[in-house]
């Protein structure tokens, strides 16, 4: 199956947007191209074996693995003669599109990958084709089973090195603490969830971030503070109590802390442009 999503003059514009999906049992050496693409295209193979033609390289495709096609580059990719290959595949474009591919750690140096979970990766695409045969498909669903296959592909392309786990740590914190600015969070609950102990948060933070937890999470509530500053009328005491503070006056030495300017000219600044 094959299925082509009509675009809007805006799609490539928007922050993401899936434009076309299928699925093919190949024949023997069926192949395709020599073609160039505006978006990116990701294939995952579920049983078979071929080859991608790509940047004066050739790659072999086996599987549980997929490979990547990048925008505006020529690619032919042949199915082997013997076992030819079953795959799906999800085209997308926008302006997260390249974030998107990087966080897969899929790039033009690492066009191919492999799947920690080859199962649920094919899955993730054949929920995205059976919606699309019951007429129950839209952008939005589309995009979330992208985004799920896309996180299934990441993990087996995570590097295991200290550094890169350090970074996950990291991460992992930030995400957790961008959830929970607004209330009375602490550290102990932030090293609970990422898995560590506090002074092990610590340390990983200040060695890949530069910063302790408690300075991350002042950075954003103050980033949070700044956006209600410019974009609302809210007083600096209602803005300190959307951010997790307790008075105006805590909000002020805070963000003094960080911008060494005060909330009212913050404000004044931006709202005189």
């Amino acid at each position: 199956m094959y299925k082509e999503l009509a675009e809007s003059p805006n799609d490539h514009q928007s922050d993401l947007f899936v434009c076309q999906f299928g699925e093919e049992e190949c024949q023997p050496s069926h192949a395709y191209g020599p073609s160039v693409r505006d978006h990116y295209l990701i294939h995952f193979v579920a049983s078979g074996c071929g080859k991608l033609h790509c940047d004066g390289r050739i790659y072999a495709v086996n599987a549980g693995q997929g490979f990547l096609i990048c925008p505006d580059e020529e690619t032919y990719y042949e199915a082997d003669a013997s076992t030819p290959w079953h795959y799906a595949w999800v085209g997308y474009r926008g302006l997260h599109a390249e974030a998107l591919t990087h966080m897969a750690g899929t790039d033009q140096l690492h066009r191919v990958f492999s799947v920690a979970d080859p199962g649920a990766a094919w899955q993730a695409l054949m929920c995205m084709i059976e919606e699309a045969r019951t007429q129950r498909l839209s952008q939005l669903s589309a995009v979330g089973n992208l985004l799920r296959f896309i996180s299934l592909i990441a993990p087996a392309q995570d590097s295991a090195d200290e550094s890169s786990i350090a970074r996950q740590y990291c991460e992992k914190a930030e995400w957790f603490l961008e959830g929970r600015f607004d209330r009375d969070v602490s550290i102990q609950e932030t090293a609970d969830f990422v898995g560590l102990s506090r002074s092990h948060l610590y340390r990983v933070m200040m060695s890949e971030y530069g910063c302790a937890p408690k300075a991350l999470l002042l950075r954003i509530r103050m980033r949070r503070a700044a956006q209600l500053l410019v974009t609302t009328s809210l007083t600096l005491e209602e803005i300190a109590h959307r951010v997790g503070l307790q008075t105006g006056a805590q909000l002020g030495a805070a963000f003094r802390s960080l911008y060494h300017i005060s909330p009212g000219q913050y404000r004044r600044q931006h709202n005189a442009r």
